[in-house]
């Protein structure tokens, strides 16, 4: 596969031909990777700028499960951030897709939020994600149980693992995903790690380390990492301003 080609500043003519043929490699690998899993939405770590994260952060403040869906499905590199054996070869993300139509008889369908593809060195690794809202927690109040967004999470992800678990072949055919593989895992994107309690913290910790097929993570995960990649813009740092103050304090001392 052809290299990246090294931009380095010698004029400006020279620039511009690099950056080129940059934009060309990566319209490219983009195009070949894509067309690996038809109708999925593909991102590269190339996709994602701080302005994309401005509206990530935008959608989290919404208090609404649609507006972070809608983001999700623009850059869904995002989700990588999120997602173990990422590898950071890109991600292919199927937003909405259907395991399980509604039968006759009225037992409701199945519609995750996403199906999730990514690629490490290993292969490739299929996840569930089912998002909840930002202003949500996993845990209950008093940090002794789950909330009721986490108590439905769990509810939603564990018949998505049954499902596909059982019923293999028919989610390949209603899904219409012909190279679609039992789910490593479910991740449960919920809540923000910097609000919850130390007693919801050790919960949800417990949970997760108990738990060999469903995860939970909080939003905070993505949105520190993202910035960690492409920065701020003018706005600033936004929902981790408190996160930057401490770490700025503590490299101070």
């Amino acid at each position: 596969m052809a290299q990246a080609p090294r931009l380095t500043r010698n004029d400006g003519g020279k620039w511009m031909k690099l950056t080129q043929l940059n934009n060309a490699y990566w319209a490219e690998r983009r195009e070949r990777m894509a067309e690996q899993f038809p109708g999925a939405r593909f991102g590269l770590e190339i996709d994602l700028t701080a302005e994309a994260v401005d509206e990530f952060e935008d959608a989290l403040l919404a208090q609404s499960e649609e507006a972070i869906q809608q983001v999700l499905t623009r850059y869904p590199y995002l989700i990588q951030y999120a997602v173990p054996e990422s590898g950071h070869h890109g991600v292919w993300a199927f937003p909405k897709q259907t395991i399980r139509t509604r039968s006759a008889g009225g037992t409701a369908g199945m519609i995750p939020d996403f199906l999730v593809v990514t690629r490490s060195s290993l292969g490739d690794w299929w996840h569930v994600v089912e998002l909840k809202r930002f202003d949500e927690q996993f845990s209950d109040a008093r940090g002794t149980g789950y909330s009721t967004a986490g108590h439905r999470a769990l509810s939603q992800c564990n018949g998505y693992m049954a499902h596909f678990r059982e019923y293999i072949e028919a989610v390949r055919v209603n899904a219409g995903i012909s190279r679609l593989t039992q789910p490593t895992s479910a991740i449960i994107l919920i809540g923000d790690s910097e609000t919850e309690t130390p007693a919801q913290q050790e919960n949800r910790s417990n949970f997760v380390r108990g738990s060999n097929l469903i995860d939970v993570v909080s939003y905070r995960r993505i949105l520190f990492a993202a910035r960690g990649d492409v920065g701020f813009t003018v706005r600033g740092p936004g929902i981790l301003a408190e996160t930057f103050r401490r770490i700025s304090s503590h490299d101070d001392a």
